[in-house]
C-alpha cells in the first residue's frame, strides 16, 4: 500500500493528516492479566505520585507504570500524565512514548495534556513527522490544539532550522483562534535572526504587537545582536533608544553588544560615552564590556587608555580574563614596551590565568 507523503515534504496545512500514525499501531510491552493480589496495589502508585517523581529512573518508572495498570480501579489519565511528565523531565523520551502506547492499549483514552506530552517527546527526538501526526490525531479526537501544542511544534521546527514553516504554523494558530504568546514570538525571532533574516524578524514583531503580544528584552536581544554583527550599529543604537522609551528592561548585555560594535567601527568616543551612560544608569559593566573597550583602544594604539580601563576594571571588582590581558600585552609589544608587557604577563600568571600557547613566544628575546 502506498504511503502518504511526510510533512517534511509537504506543507504544514496538510501535514496534520498526511502521516500515518504508525507509532500507535506498534506493539510495545507484553500484555498481562490482572490478579486479585495485583488489585490490592492501588494505593502504592498513589503514594508514589504524592511523594514526587524527581529524577525517576527507567526501571522505577516502568515498575510504577505496571503497578498502575494492574491496580483496580484503573488510575485516571491525570495520574498517568503525572508519571509521563516526570519521565519526560529526565529526557527519557522514548520511554515516555512506549508508556503512552501501552496506556492506550489498556483502553485509557488520551486527553489533551497527554497528546501534548507525546508531541513534545517526538519533537525532542527530532521526529517531527510523528509530532504532526499526533496533532492530526488530536483534531480527529475532537480536541482543540492549545498554545502548548503549537509552541512545542514551533520550537521543534526552529531547532531543525525550519523557521519558515514555524512562521506558517503561527498563521495557522491565528486562523484557529489560538493566539501566540511571548515565548513563541521569542522563539521565532531568535530562529529568524540566526538565519540572518532580520527584516522578517522585525516584521513578525510588528505583527505580534498588532495582535496584542508585547515584546520584551528577550525578544530584542537576538535582533540587536544580528544588527551589530551585520555592521548596523546605528540601527542597533536606535533600537536601544526605542526600548528605553518603551521602558523595556535594558541590561549590560544589550549595552555591551553596541559598545563592542562601536569599537569595531572605530567609534571609540561614542563607545566610551555609552559606557559612561550605562554606569550612570546603574547598569554595571561586565568583563565583555571592558574587553570590547580595551580591545578597541589597543587596536587604535591607545595603550594608556586601555591600561587605565584595566585598572578601573580591577577597582570595580570585575575579574579580567585572558582576552583582557592578551589585548594589552599585544599592544605593549607592538609599541615596543616590552617591560610593561612582561609585567602584565606575570600579573596574568599570578592571577592563575593560563595564557594561550603563543604568548610565551613573545618574550623569548628578553
Amino acid at each position: 500500500m502506498a504511503r502518504p507523503r511526510s510533512p517534511e515534504r509537504g506543507t504544514l496545512r496538510n501535514a496534520f493528516f498526511q502521516i500515518p500514525y504508525e507509532f500507535f499501531c506498534e506493539r510495545g510491552f507484553s500484555g498481562g492479566v490482572r490478579s486479585s493480589s495485583d488489585r490490592k496495589m492501588s494505593s502504592c502508585y498513589e503514594e508514589r505520585l504524592r511523594g514526587g517523581l524527581v529524577n525517576i529512573k527507567k526501571d522505577d518508572a516502568v515498575a510504577l507504570f505496571q503497578s498502575m495498570i494492574l491496580s483496580f480501579p484503573l488510575p485516571t489519565v491525570i495520574d498517568f500524565n503525572k508519571l509521563f511528565t516526570a519521565v519526560a523531565r529526565t529526557k527519557q523520551y522514548d520511554l515516555v512514548l512506549d508508556l503512552c502506547k501501552r496506556m492506550e492499549l489498556q483502553r485509557i483514552a488520551y486527553d489533551l495534556y497527554t497528546l501534548n506530552i507525546i508531541i513534545n517527546c517526538f519533537c525532542r527526538r527530532s521526529k517531527l513527522g510523528f509530532a504532526f501526526s499526533v496533532m492530526g490525531k488530536m483534531l480527529k479526537l475532537g480536541y482543540e490544539p492549545n498554545t502548548v501544542s503549537f509552541s512545542t511544534l514551533i520550537n521543534g521546527l526552529c531547532l531543525q532550522g525550519r523557521v519558515s514553516e514555524a512562521v506558517e504554523l503561527v498563521d495557522r494558530m491565528v486562523e484557529m483562534k489560538v493566539f501566540p504568546h511571548l515565548i513563541i514570538l521569542n522563539t521565532l525571532v531568535n530562529g529568524l535572526c540566526l538565519q540572518d533574516r532580520l527584516s522578517e524578524a522585525m516584521s513578525l514583531i510588528d505583527r505580534m504587537m498588532a495582535n496584542g503580544c508585547q515584546p520584551d528584552h528577550f525578544t530584542y536581544g537576538p535582533v540587536m545582536n544580528r544588527m551589530c554583527k551585520s555592521g548596523n550599529t546605528a540601527l542597533a543604537l536606535d533600537l536601544l533608544r526605542n526600548m528605553e522609551y518603551r521602558k523595556i528592561k535594558l541590561d549590560a548585555a544589550k549595552y555591551s553588544m553596541i559598545i563592542d560594535s562601536l569599537c569595531k567601527d572605530g567609534s571609540l568616543g561614542d563607545a566610551l560615552s555609552l559606557f559612561n551612560e550605562m554606569e550612570t544608569k546603574g547598569i554595571k559593566p561586565n568583563v565583555f564590556t571592558y574587553n570590547s573597550l580595551i580591545g578597541g583602544f589597543c587596536f587604535a594604539g591607545r595603550w594608556d587608555d586601555g591600561a587605565q580601563l584595566l585598572r578601573n576594571m580591577i577597582t570595580s571588582e570585575i575579574t579580567p580574563d585572558v582576552v583582557t590581558f592578551n589585548a594589552l600585552i599585544d599592544c605593549f609589544v607592538k609599541e615596543g614596551k616590552l617591560t610593561e608587557a612582561k609585567e602584565l604577563y606575570n600579573e596574568m600568571i599570578t592571577r592563575g590565568i593560563d595564557p594561550d600557547i603563543f604568548r610565551p613566544c613573545l618574550f623569548l628575546h628578553f
